[in-house]
């Protein structure tokens, strides 16, 4: 009785034998579609940090929207050889436009968000909203 595992190594030979016999035939890989950036949100010092890693994207096809809780990112990253015929052997780096939507945990201040694009990486940076304390009267 062969193992589970024996049978799932199985199976990755198998696909990688006919992955690698389509990768090196003489058709290209049809790609169209988006791709999703990968994100880190976390919290520092009175800032949420959303960082998100956009190698290649261009910040003039940038698109950050706040509404309310909802912050929403969207973007192009073209592909530099979209003009030219290619074989490929691999292709890891999707291309095409993208959109994230992140519910925040708190109220943020919309007006003090700061937006940085640095070494490929776009940094938001959103102030948490103060709350005015209000002393409530008793009757």
């Amino acid at each position: 009785m062969s193992d589970i595992f024996d049978e799932i190594k199985r199976f990755e030979r198998e696909m990688d034998i006919l992955l690698s016999n389509f990768m090196n035939s003489s058709r290209g890989i049809p790609y169209s579609g988006g791709w999703r950036p990968p994100i880190n949100i976390f919290e520092k010092d009175n800032s949420l940090i959303i960082l998100i890693e956009a190698a290649g994207v261009n910040p003039d096809s940038l698109k950050i929207i706040l509404d309310k809780n909802i912050l929403t990112i969207s973007g192009k990253r073209e592909d530099p050889f979209s003009r030219e015929t290619r074989d490929f052997y691999s292709m890891e780096i999707p291309f095409g436009t993208f959109e994230r939507r992140i519910n925040l945990p708190y109220d943020v201040d919309a007006e003090k968000t700061v937006v940085k694009n640095e070494d490929g990486f776009i940094q938001i940076i959103l102030l948490k909203a103060l709350s005015e304390e209000k002393i409530i009267e008793i009757e």
